[in-house]
């Protein structure tokens, strides 16, 4: 892996000046630093964290590419280019800019200096307490295991870099390690954001945009459920319960989770703000702004969805435009889009500023934050680790309470199925609630790579294709259960002597 020489002595990239209404995402990149005129006091320090936050800024269109564009919600937009089709319809070149990692890499870089230099500023600083330290160092750890989260779920085998890049003489060139070692160091990194990180802050900003104790236990068990312990996750997302259980917003106000965000069920968000960064979100899903958009829902397998999940026989009076989701201008603008395939839907649930009406946000409020983890996506863990230990009927209960928040009819006991039948019956669910937020991919490969689980993934992606590729060359691609990971960037390739290309990707 190339890490670039800006990074040399991990004190060059983004340093934040916080002026007096604490803005927190206000960035600027000084050139010239050296590591002795730095780390001297506690705002240095405060302001290398916040700027280690900022950088998720250059590096959530991977985390939407990798995580979500791939699941079977997706279609082109007429923005889209051959980077995001080739994803889209499972035919990816090594070429392919979104495979790049070098922004992942080197905010991770960053991180890395961070936790190494960061302690030298109590030597300089009386008033900077260890307690504050220890505190920022948690977020750190925790920032550092996310993103390697994503790497691993993405590419399965990465390098781990641990240290800052302070010298022309050390060893660019860095192995790939094992999935379970690259899980093990995300888990050790969340230990130590565990018992270190604040558990909560007194800005709302922060509260919903900075690392707190609860934001480590959801991405923990996030991990667990990936790496197949059921149990531990269960357990996980109960101390979640314990804080959240009470604040899912009703039915009127689910729309509120995105406009203004932050609501009372969320957990870490990527916070943008009318003098900060501009938020990616309306330029990804706006067609109606002069077709300005890249991605648009694939209408077909919503609308099969919606048949399957709200059209039972034991409900046949129920219409689908009775429920909050499918409701016009709430998730989607029912109004068809054409993007030169299939009749697709715009994604409205980042573009408004309020719900089931016409209403989207001014060219000054385009502001959607970046949903990492809200409460509803750990109630959906928990009933897949509840399924997974054959518990169907918690499984169900689980389920029902967030379609209550959605004015969505309760499932009958047993009506979701067990084995494949319940899971893709669950997927369906979360895309339903979380579709569009950057993970839909990734819960598909961990449902599928499970034994007896793996048509799953192939028949939701191959059924009903947006771009009209047919079902027998989308499940030829994926029959091999190593296409449902990346290759490496070819110039990765070539740069790191010791990053081998995956065999399934070598002749591409």
């Amino acid at each position: 892996m190339k890490i670039s020489n800006k990074i040399k002595c991990g004190l060059l990239g983004l340093i934040l000046f916080i002026s007096a209404c604490d803005k927190f995402l206000e960035v600027g990149q000084p050139d010239n630093l050296v590591k002795d005129e730095f780390w001297q006091n506690r705002d240095q320090v405060q302001s290398s964290l916040n700027g280690l936050y900022t950088s998720f800024n250059n590096c959530v269109n991977l985390f939407q590419a990798w995580g979500d564009i791939r699941s079977s919600l997706y279609a082109p937009g007429s923005q889209a280019t051959s980077t995001h089709t080739q994803f889209i319809s499972h035919d990816i070149y090594t070429e392919n800019s979104l495979l790049n990692w070098g922004n992942i890499y080197r905010s991770i870089g960053w991180i890395n200096a961070f936790i190494k230099n960061a302690p030298t500023a109590l030597q300089h600083d009386p008033t900077f307490k260890k307690e504050e330290l220890d505190n920022m160092l948690g977020e750190a750890h925790a920032l550092r295991a996310l993103y390697y989260f994503y790497l691993v779920r993405a590419f399965k085998e990465v390098p781990i870099i641990k240290e800052p890049y302070e010298s022309d003489t050390q060893n660019l060139s860095v192995a790939a390690s094992s999935e379970n070692e690259v899980l093990d160091f995300i888990e050790e990194d969340l230990s130590f954001a565990l018992d270190a990180a604040p558990q909560t802050f007194t800005n709302n900003f922060h509260r919903f945009g900075r690392v707190t104790k609860n934001a480590v236990l959801a991405m923990m068990a996030d991990v667990k459920l990936w790496r197949n312990e059921y149990d531990a996750c269960i357990d996980l997302c109960e101390m979640l319960d314990a804080s959240y259980a009470d604040k899912l917003v009703e039915p009127s106000a689910w729309y509120t989770i995105f406009s203004p965000g932050n609501s009372p069920e969320s957990i870490f968000e990527f916070q943008y703000m009318e003098n900060g960064p501009s938020s990616p979100l309306y330029g990804w899903f706006a067609y109606h702004d002069n077709t300005r958009d890249i991605y648009l829902a694939n209408r077909t397998n919503i609308l099969i969805n919606a048949g399957e999940l709200l059209y039972s026989a034991a409900i046949p009076e129920h219409f689908s435009a009775d429920t909050i989701r499918l409701k016009n201008y709430s998730a989607f603008t029912l109004t068809e889009a054409s993007n030169g395939y299939r009749p697709a839907y715009e994604v409205y649930k980042f573009l408004g500023q309020a719900p089931y009406q016409r209403s989207y946000r001014n060219q000054s409020d385009r502001v959607a934050h970046y949903i990492f983890y809200r409460y509803r996506e750990i109630m959906f863990m928990k009933a897949e680790a509840y399924a997974m230990n054959n518990e169907y009927e918690k499984a169900e209960a689980i389920i029902n309470i967030i379609r209550k928040h959605c004015d969505l009819p309760d499932l009958t006991p047993g009506e979701a199925g067990q084995g494949i039948e319940f899971f893709s019956w669950l997927l369906m669910e979360r895309e339903f609630e979380l579709g569009f937020e950057g993970k839909e991919w990734f819960a598909a490969v961990r449902i599928s790579r499970r034994p007896g689980y793996e048509n799953i993934l192939i028949e939701k992606a191959a059924t009903n294709h947006a771009m009209g590729r047919s079902y027998q060359v989308i499940r030829a691609r994926l029959l091999d259960t190593e296409s449902w990971f990346l290759p490496y960037h070819r110039t990765e390739v070539e740069r790191n002597q010791l990053l081998q290309q995956k065999d399934f990707y070598k002749n591409k």
